[in-house]
């Protein structure tokens, strides 16, 4: 009889999973197929982005697939439990996080702004995208970095691209492009351009970077707030997690200057050590050790040292608080050495041989007029900024107005930290311990240097011992965020039972009241009466949940405000499915296919060229007036043999190419501290090495002096290719 009713009771048992099993995933389909069928109607109102045609039907269906995963899982939460979803989560984060990038590759989707490319040419820039909106500001990435990227696929991935103009170029030691080189090892994120190729290369950049970054933060927020490998403060490190991987700053930058791949080297490199002197095994040690020289890899090879040398401070301390934690338990045998010793020697002759093979790109660099050398001694960030970060978050929902402390969306993002309410918590924390905290410590004086650097400044005499004068102002709110939400992380962690809910109410509510007006007095009149009742929502749920001890706050409140901001930071780039817009424009499909009949070199003359050229190498198309990342000094010497014009053209740049009909006066003129223009005749061209134009003008009408144009295609898009005939 026993037997019988617990036989039914485990039947029991498996009809309800089951039932909750179908009901979630009913649920969540239902959900998606709503959002996906409404996405034209909130994108217009939402994202302003209106639709010239229809979405196609597998756009819906990609919609209704990428929005079900995220269903899916807030109907489980609801169904088990954040609690209970959140331990499977964790336990298998790393299979998740494989299957996710696996998704966006196979469904190949991406979060470029590639779409701008039929902006500027004229077609629907809705064209190919599943959710949100192509960025126009974000230039650097679909003008520059993927352009170059896709552009390698046509050279074989080597190290140096003949499609630039008569100089190759240096792909690998300046610009983010996947090359076939030993010291690809330390860019593991441009593998899947070569596994895949540059479609679903792309979707594997995108996702695999956004994946990895999260799963390093919560690494390391475990790291910091656990002693001994315990894993007490999964939620704590989660929401951290989110603070650093859905960032307004970091999203904003996010295909720019490499900041997730400095990120990630920071907090994967300070998890390995820790395990590395917690662990005496060899093997771990030597896997270990690995990882961590692939990690220093990839953040010396990001070159990009405002964030680089402020980054540099914030992994110092680190490393010293580790080595501080394991003091007087440090076991290193002399096989440990001998195989470190080892794996240093490979990682400097693999360094080694990209720097020896790009010396002369770094020399080029060193000994141009723009970027040229920076002596920065700080002062000018406006101190409100710092306790401001909240209202960056509507940048993807609301155009941010001009104003004097940042010039767009990008410049302005921030990470939401909640400065200073870290530093306060982990003060009261030592206070009620009575005991010092290291980490703390460490970190509060990192906090302090760079905020006064930024917003007082330094003598340069003083800049130059500190090794500052690369890091601008702007920059150093970068090292700032992540400092802010380590320590809040640690304090959040060493704070022994924290609040009673009657206590981090109010305490909430009045530090949610000063960060809403401040958000409102910064961002004047951008944060109106509305949205500082949003900051205050935002700002005061979070902060509850963080000094609050309670069940509710940990497992209802700080998922609901993580997945807000996981909404605002994944709405920062849009999802495109698939590369369309940058491979399948017909005036690049045109030119394509006259290079097998009209062999040569190309100029873009257009008051868009220096972009237009970007697109033509992408496509596999030589061109003259590509990209110069370093100068191409002995190309435009042909025009200037006195060295007249030199300061202009000597410089990182966007070149422009103006047919004239007569040799100009001012050949070059400088545009911006990175674009000029050289305005040239048919003969002039020739000399440079080209044989065909993409022009707007009608060159075949215009009268040059022994020269001319013949019309070898269609117009499409405004734009004729020619042929410079010799008369």
């Amino acid at each position: 009889m026993v037997s019988i009713v617990a036989e039914k009771r485990k039947t029991l048992v498996r009809s309800v999973r089951w039932r909750k099993l179908v009901g979630a995933i009913i649920g969540a389909l239902a959900c998606s197929i709503i959002l996906a069928l409404g996405a034209p109607i909130i994108q217009q109102h939402i994202f302003k982005l209106t639709f010239g045609v229809a979405p196609q039907v597998y756009i819906v269906l990609l919609r209704v697939l990428v929005l079900f995963v995220p269903f899916l899982l807030l109907w489980f939460c609801f169904l088990y439990g954040f609690r209970a979803i959140g331990h499977i989560v964790h336990r298998y984060r790393f299979a998740i996080g494989c299957g996710i990038i696996l998704f966006a590759v196979i469904l190949n989707v991406n979060g470029s702004s590639l779409g701008m490319w039929n902006y500027w040419l004229g077609h629907d820039m809705s064209t190919d995208v599943v959710w949100g909106i192509p960025r126009i500001i974000r230039t650097d990435e679909y003008v520059v970095g993927t352009p170059l990227a896709f552009s390698q696929s046509y050279s074989g991935y080597s190290y140096f691209n003949d499609l630039f103009g008569n100089k190759p170029a240096d792909m690998f030691i300046v610009k983010d492009a996947p090359v076939l080189a030993l010291a690809e090892i330390f860019r593991p994120f441009h593998w899947g351009y070569i596994l895949f190729g540059s479609s679903r290369g792309l979707a594997f950049y995108w996702s695999a970077r956004l994946v990895v970054l999260f799963l390093a933060a919560y690494e390391f927020f475990l790291c910091i707030s656990n002693d001994h490998r315990q894993e007490k403060h999964k939620g704590v490190a989660f929401v951290g997690a989110i603070l650093i991987a859905c960032a307004p700053l970091v999203q904003w930058w996010f295909a720019v200057n490499a900041l997730p791949e400095m990120l990630i080297a920071i907090f994967v490199s300070i998890v390995c050590f820790d395990r590395y002197l917690g662990d005496t095994e060899t093997g771990h040690r030597a896997a270990y050790a690995a990882v961590i020289l692939i990690c220093a890899g990839m953040f010396a090879l990001t070159l990009y040292p405002a964030w680089q040398i402020s980054l540099g401070y914030l992994l110092a301390v680190l490393i010293l608080w580790v080595v501080i934690r394991h003091w007087g338990q440090i076991r290193v045998s002399r096989k440990d050495v001998v195989i470190l010793v080892g794996e240093i020697a490979l990682f400097c002759v693999i360094l080694g041989s990209a720097v020896m093979t790009s010396w002369g790109t770094i020399q080029s660099m060193l000994h141009t007029a723009y970027p040229g050398a920076r002596q920065s001694t700080g002062g000018g960030l406006p101190p409100l900024s710092l306790i401001s970060s909240v209202g960056t978050l509507f940048f993807p929902f609301k155009d941010y107005a001009v104003d004097s402390a940042a010039t767009n969306m990008v410049e302005a993002s921030r990470f939401v930290d909640l400065f200073p309410l870290g530093i306060i918590l982990a003060l009261f924390g030592m206070i009620k311990r009575k005991k010092v905290d290291i980490l703390s410590v460490c970190l509060i004086a990192v906090i302090a240097l760079f905020s006064i650097f930024a917003c007082v400044g330094v003598p340069l005499w003083l800049s130059k011992i500190l090794m500052l004068t690369s890091v601008t102002s702007g920059r150093c709110v970068v090292v700032l965020g992540v400092a802010n939400i380590a320590i809040l992380v640690r304090a959040v962690a060493i704070t022994e039972g924290g609040l009673s809910w009657k206590q981090s109410l109010p305490a909430a509510s009045v530090f949610a009241a000063v960060l809403a007006w401040t958000n409102h007095g910064m961002y004047l009149p951008y944060i109106g009466r509305l949205l500082v009742m949003v900051c205050f929502v935002i700002v005061g749920l979070l902060s509850f949940a963080v000094l609050s001890n309670g069940v509710i706050a940990r497992t209802v409140v700080a998922p609901i405000v993580s997945i807000g901001l996981l909404v605002s930071g994944l709405s920062v780039n849009p999802v495109q499915y698939g590369s369309a817009p940058l491979t399948k424009q017909p005036l690049m499909q045109q030119v394509q296919s006259l290079q097998t009949k009209y062999q040569g070199m190309w100029a873009i003359d257009d008051a868009f060229g220096s972009q237009l050229a970007n697109l033509a190498v992408a496509n596999g198309v030589h061109t003259l007036n590509a990209l110069e990342v370093t100068p191409d000094l002995a190309t435009w010497k042909k025009l200037d043999p006195n060295g007249r014009w030199e300061e202009i053209y000597n410089r990182y740049a966007f070149v422009s190419v103006n047919v004239v009909e007569q040799e100009a006066a001012d050949v070059f003129t400088l545009v911006s501290p990175d674009s000029f223009t050289v305005h040239v005749t048919p003969a002039q061209l020739r000399k440079l090495g080209v044989n065909n134009v993409l022009s707007p003008q009608k060159l075949d009408e215009m009268q040059f002096d022994g020269y001319s144009f013949e019309r070898i295609g269609e117009t499409i898009d405004g734009r004729t290719p020619y042929r410079i005939i010799q008369q």
